[in-house]
């Protein structure tokens, strides 16, 4: 039997705000796309004054969509808010100023392609470090967008005043909808590479990967190549 030594990595915090992330993300997705194409009226057979009463409205769809973007935003200031106390939270920053990243780059590539039959072991490998920089910055772009876009309903108000620029910046309501919605799907494409490259990762180096946002910890045979970075 192998002998597999145990770090510990993420920080509850950062699990915690993994999960939230997970159950936003897919909430906003499921409302999102009601809301860009309704396919049903819930009120009809029912009076304006008491249709709230039995059925799912627009209303209640969009009230659970915003509910989740502040969500969503709280996750994400819990994330940054942990990155200077452990050295492991910080592993979504890719070192692109190294030679050592785009060697790493090539050596994790040839694996994905099915070239070389293993890569290096790594904490947290330099193409998923990327991904998930990238993906922060899409989820940003979405709750500005979005809170731009939710400003409108209270013109002057807090978020229309932090984010009202964005509207016209963007050529208008219409695409800044148009751009939330498309960057939405690229966020939902992340999410199934994520799923099928933890999987995949975690039946092939038996590293823990899946687990290791529930315990914290990962396994390894052999000293991870970014081991300084914990």
């Amino acid at each position: 039997m192998n002998d597999f030594k145990k770090y510990y990595l993420f920080s509850p915090s950062l699990r915690i705000a993994h999960w939230v992330w997970a159950i936003a993300i897919s909430m906003l997705f499921i409302t999102g796309i009601y809301i860009g194409n309704p396919f049903f009226i819930g009120n009809v057979g029912y009076s304006a004054t008491f249709g709230d009463l039995h059925a799912i409205t627009m209303n209640y769809i969009r009230l659970i969509h915003f509910s989740f973007g502040y969500i969503l935003l709280a996750a994400l200031i819990l994330r940054f808010s942990i990155l200077p106390f452990r050295k492991a939270d910080r592993l979504i920053i890719p070192k692109i100023w190294t030679k050592e990243y785009y060697d790493n780059i090539v050596d994790t590539l040839k694996n994905y392609l099915f070239i070389s039959s293993h890569h290096r072991p790594y904490i947290r490998n330099p193409l998923a470090r990327t991904a998930y920089f990238f993906l922060f910055l899409l989820l940003i772009f979405e709750i500005i967008t979005g809170f731009a876009m939710y400003g409108r309903s209270n013109p002057g108000g807090f978020w229309d005043k932090i984010f009202g620029f964005i509207i016209p910046m963007l050529g208008g309501e219409y695409q800044v909808h148009r751009w939330h919605h498309i960057i939405a799907w690229f966020i939902v494409l992340f999410v199934v590479i994520h799923v099928y490259m933890v999987i995949r990762q975690d039946i092939l180096e038996k590293d823990g990967e899946v687990s290791s946002m529930v315990n914290g910890s990962k396994f390894f045979e052999t000293t991870p190549s970014d081991i300084s970075d914990i």
